[in-house]
């Protein structure tokens, strides 16, 4: 119970204890429910959208996020339909703005994230839109970097289901290169600790490219089949286990631009050493050195085989 903190419980999250994954459902009773949630503010969510033009600069903006206090319990890489996105944006525009939305995002990747935090909608809406809020007859609040459709939690809600959920509506499917990529995972604690931008961006200065992302929740057999590898070989295959599944976790898939390189060796090398202490004395520059606690809670999986780089990705 010792790497749980407060901040990962809440409605929808699952938590390892005793080697079992637990989800929270429901508050125990009134006094839970008033402890947990201050009288002056109520803890909802948010789905905010990084423009085309500044994907390049997700990591930024998502560490900035983090940073005011947000919790990413959600987060897509995406390439809408024109049909997507009309869903997408239901009645939250004017119909006469539709045109310039779908030429903006239509066909091309977006980034989605679902942030929590205290009256997260409200506040979504003065950082994005400052103290005039949404455009006039509309729900629409927007910066250079980021677009909010939706700014209450009902319809906020809905949208979250339909482009994170909701298997029998539009997919908003990514579109992962596979050849030629190999993959990283940001580990439970450090999605728990607010490092995913700054994991993405320290990625994105050393040249890599994030051609998809998505956040998962992956149960203890999923986690198994995923690290099956490791089983036997590892010792601390048990702990790997239970670290994956203990909480949400960042799938990226990584490429480079450069032609000619190895970017499954190249990006291995990146990540250093399991060990950080050990990485924080060969190679300080690597992420685990930077974003590491120990050898289990190392920030970041990445793809170990050259074989394996395409299986994994899949």
């Amino acid at each position: 119970m010792e790497n749980i903190k407060l901040s990962d419980l809440y409605l929808g999250s699952c938590v390892t204890v005793l080697s079992r994954t637990l989800r929270v459902v429901d508050f125990a009773d009134s006094f839970t429910r008033k402890a947990l949630c201050h009288s002056s503010e109520s803890l909802d969510r948010c789905v905010a959208f990084i423009r085309p033009d500044s994907v390049c600069r997700a990591g930024e903006i998502i560490s900035d996020l983090e940073g005011k206090g947000f919790r990413i319990v959600n987060l897509k890489i995406f390439c809408p339909t024109s049909d997507e996105t009309t869903a997408l944006i239901g009645n939250n525009v004017d119909y006469t703005k539709l045109p310039h939305f779908l030429t903006e995002l239509a066909e091309t990747n977006i980034v989605a994230v679902e942030l929590m935090g205290n009256n997260a909608c409200a506040a979504m809406r003065e950082l994005v839109g400052g103290p005039s809020g949404p455009e006039k007859g509309t729900n629409l609040v927007s910066s250079k970097d980021l677009l909010v459709f939706a700014t209450d939690p009902e319809s906020s809600s809905t949208q979250a289901e339909m482009i994170f959920g909701n298997p029998g509506g539009p997919r908003f499917r990514g579109s992962p290169r596979l050849k030629g990529t190999t993959l990283a995972i940001i580990k439970p604690h450090a999605v728990s600790d607010g490092l995913i931008g700054s994991v993405w961006t320290a990625i994105r200065e050393r040249g890599f490219c994030i051609s998809a992302a998505r956040l998962y929740r992956l149960s203890k057999a999923d986690a198994a089949e995923f690290l099956e590898v490791y089983k036997g070989v590892a010792h601390e295959y048990p702990e790997m286990l239970d670290q994956l599944a203990s909480g949400p976790c960042v799938a990226l898939e990584i490429a480079t631009m450069e032609e000619g390189v190895d970017v499954q060796k190249t990006f291995r090398e990146f990540v250093g050493p399991v060990d950080p202490e050990i990485a924080k004395f060969l190679r300080p520059q690597t992420l685990r050195a930077k974003f590491g606690i120990d050898k289990i809670r190392n920030a970041v999986h990445c793809t170990d085989l050259p074989e394996d780089a395409e299986l994994e990705d899949a």
